[in-house]
């Protein structure tokens, strides 16, 4: 079987989310020694495509010229700007019906902003980049967004987060078609992880909202950082504001598209981190100094926030 796979790229597109996954389709070719994998970069209405980094890509298609076309896998590339780029209702129809005659499709980076327009990702789970997660999930509330993901799957949907993670869900669809040990073999000759022994929250620079600021949320936020140790529950930080917990539930959805819980849990693996690159510390320790209630516990949630464990975190630390 061969697979043809269609990657939109709109004006200022950040060029990695376009060639990285094409290399890793490219390779899994030449592994296979045939082309089981094809290619089209369609543009949005010019035969060249300006990339953030100032090289011109040119497209095999155009949105206008796509009406008939059905790719086996469409994806939507992300752009620095993405902002900027407010497609017509034509153009948001052109790009739901790539995906509807496509039999999977999905973003890379925040293409995701742009695929959310065509309102197919309504009651779906995806990920972005975790600095547009936020935005992502309060334009577009029917929409699960998980922040901290480098590839999500749900039913035909397909999205990666940042940038790099194009190349991870490239990987993943490769062995989606060809079996675990060609994609293995593509993240060998291509020196990449085939999974990745972290998450997006390893590589986010300080906090969603700043902390510079005088508001309350801030000041929170401030407080709860400083006091890691004893502040146990979303029940002490509501009783900090003097407000109801359901109250912060809202701020916390309204101002970083997470609950007060997930992000208590972010702050004391952020804690666990700040300590292993500094000290080697007993497990014991680690866990009281960032207030997780026991060594098991912070483990436990150290391996779901980061995809590793506090030990294995340490030892790459050792190696970096």
């Amino acid at each position: 079987m061969r697979y043809e796979i269609a990657i939109l790229a709109v004006p200022g597109v950040q060029l990695l989310d376009v060639c990285g996954p094409l290399d890793v389709f490219a390779e899994a070719n030449r592994l296979m020694k045939r082309q089981v994998y094809s290619h089209k970069v369609i543009s949005v209405a010019a035969p060249e495509v300006l990339a953030s980094s100032g090289v011109r890509l040119a497209a095999d298609l155009m949105l206008a010229n796509s009406t008939d076309y059905a790719p086996h896998t469409f994806l939507v590339a992300g752009a620095p700007d993405i902002d900027r780029f407010v497609p017509d209702a034509t153009a948001t129809a052109q790009i739901a019906g790539l995906c509807q005659r496509s039999q999977r499709f999905g973003s890379v980076c925040s293409g995701a902003l742009l695929l959310a327009r065509t309102g197919l990702l309504e009651g779906k789970r995806v990920t972005t980049h975790w600095a547009c997660a936020a935005r992502l999930a309060a334009l577009y509330p029917g929409v699960t967004v998980t922040a901290d993901a480098l590839c999500v799957k749900d039913d035909r949907v397909r999205t990666a987060a940042g940038v790099t993670s194009g190349l991870d869900l490239a990987l993943r669809l490769v062995e989606e078609d060809l079996g675990r040990e060609i994609a293995q073999d593509v993240a060998a000759q291509l020196v990449m992880f085939f999974r990745r022994p972290v998450n997006q929250t390893h590589f986010i620079r300080g906090n969603g909202v700043s902390l510079d600021g005088r508001t309350a949320f801030q000041e929170l936020q401030r407080w709860t950082i400083t006091h890691i140790e004893t502040v146990k529950t979303v029940s002490m930080m509501a009783s900090h504001l003097n407000i109801s917990e359901r109250h912060l539930s809202r701020l916390f959805r309204q101002e970083l598209g997470i609950t007060p819980k997930q992000w208590l849990e972010r702050e004391r693996v952020a804690k666990v981190r700040q300590l292993l690159e500094q000290k080697k510390l007993p497990a014991k320790t680690l866990a009281a100094m960032s207030g997780f209630s026991g060594a098991d516990v912070m483990r436990r949630v150290f391996c779901r926030v980061t995809g590793i464990t506090p030990a294995a975190y340490s030892r790459l630390m050792v190696k970096g």
